[in-house]
């Protein structure tokens, strides 16, 4: 079945749903407290780092070796996991020590992460429609559209922000340039539909199954998951509009380090 998604279309369908009064409340605190920029730089290198495993989610090298520039995807996700977490570190080094950020449990990166992937995995596996490359290409979509919605929006905030010019400067800019990179990865239906046209001549049993279970797919596919991310980021970023409460929370969080 070919597959066609619009993703500019779905990015303008979604992004109302950050305008919440909570939501919006929760940016703005976020982007107002170096404690919480922190945080979040923290959180999102744990996420950028699940993002660059994902690739082996895959598990088939003949198919993985036809998806193009995954290899510069894997690489690009992984300098995003080291470049946040080293500016969270240099620009708010009060929450780190040496064993790194002072509040691991409570990061959001992991949970978001594998929230989004286990009910991913649950709907397709109801429908008929699951394989691990199924599962990679839905939740690799799903969590590019939220990155290009959620981090604008922080951008945006940290430049508005009264933290010091140049903290915002340096954060704002540092996800300007992972949004320029994540656009690129968005074009992932595209991929769809290459792996569909690929000769089947010469593939192996495994690969052929794959790619059957891959045409059973539809636009839905990719949509739903997209607006599940979409909304769990929302609900996430809403838990920061009770300040006081959401920094007890994670200063609280066991295994922390004061």
């Amino acid at each position: 079945m070919t597959v066609a998604v619009d993703e500019g279309a779905l990015l303008a369908e979604l992004a109302p749903l950050l305008e919440t009064e909570a939501c919006q409340l929760g940016l703005r605190n976020l982007s107002s407290d170096p404690f919480f920029v922190a945080f979040f730089l923290a959180s999102v290198s744990q996420g950028e780092g699940l993002g660059a495993a994902a690739v082996g989610m895959i598990g088939q090298d003949e198919l993985a070796a036809r998806i193009r520039n995954l290899d510069v995807q894997e690489r690009e996700e992984r300098e995003h996991e080291e470049r946040t977490i080293d500016a969270a570190r240099s620009l708010f080094p009060e929450w780190f020590d040496d064993a790194g950020y002072r509040y691991p449990e409570a990061l959001q990166g992991k949970a978001y992460y594998v929230e989004v992937l286990e009910r991913n995995r649950e709907r397709l596996k109801e429908g008929g429609r699951y394989s691990r490359l199924n599962l990679y290409l839905t939740t690799t979509f799903a969590y590019e559209i939220m990155v290009l919605l959620l981090y604008r929006a922080v951008a945006d905030a940290v430049r508005s922000s009264p933290l010091p010019p140049e903290v915002r400067e340096r954060v704002a800019c540092m996800i300007d340039a992972i949004l320029e990179e994540e656009q690129g990865h968005v074009g992932i239906v595209r991929q769809h539909q290459a792996l569909l046209e690929t000769p089947r001549e010469g593939l192996s049993d495994e690969a052929l199954g794959l790619l059957d279970t891959l045409a059973k797919m539809s636009a839905d596919d990719y949509r739903q998951p997209a607006e599940l991310a979409v909304r769990h980021v929302v609900s996430m970023m809403e838990c920061y509009a009770d300040a006081e409460r959401y920094r007890e929370r994670i200063q609280s969080t066991p295994g922390a380090r004061s």
